[in-house]
């Protein structure tokens, strides 16, 4: 139900921003909504909010040591001060298109650098660190790690054909 609710939230923040801008230029607006620039910023932003509104609320309860979904097995006082950070600035970011009319054409060039670092730490998460689990009362029996690899790996995927694309007037 959340991620039905935020879907429908970013949908009519769009629609809001689109009437705006058709009003302000007296003429319709040509988008594309299947291109990849919109598609790779509703996918950052529908994966990073969750993530970062439950970071921002608590990092220890939504993925920390007791977690079900635990993503790290040891989490003290400064993982969950930066998780709290990271949190905040990853749904102001990855949501901005949406509230701020921040350029997604911009973004996806921005999203390009931590979509490639975020791979490899993944990864490194997944198979090298010690403190990432699994958990025993995991619902899962592995580490959580591996299920973002091909989440990270998709969004990379579409954040590179989405630099590649023409530039459109959807921004």
């Amino acid at each position: 139900w959340f991620l039905r609710f935020f879907a429908d939230f970013l949908a009519r923040c769009q629609l809001r921003k689109r009437r705006q801008t058709t009003e302000e230029q007296g003429s319709p607006t040509t988008t594309t909504m299947g291109s990849m620039t919109n598609m790779t910023c509703a996918a950052m932003a529908f994966v990073y909010c969750f993530f970062g509104v439950t970071l921002a609320l608590e990092p220890k309860f939504f993925w920390g040591p007791e977690s079900k979904f635990c993503y790290w097995t040891e989490m003290d006082e400064s993982g969950v001060w930066f998780g709290r950070a990271l949190g905040i600035t990853m749904t102001a970011i990855y949501s901005s298109p949406y509230w701020a009319g921040t350029s997604k054409s911009a973004l996806v060039k921005m999203y390009l650098i931590p979509n490639m670092i975020f791979m490899w730490m993944f990864y490194d998460a997944a198979f090298n660190l010690k403190t990432t689990g699994p958990a025993p009362q995991n619902i899962i029996p592995f580490n959580m790690w591996y299920t973002q690899l091909p989440i990270a790996g998709a969004i990379l995927l579409m954040n590179f054909m989405a630099v590649m694309e023409p530039k459109s007037k959807s921004d």
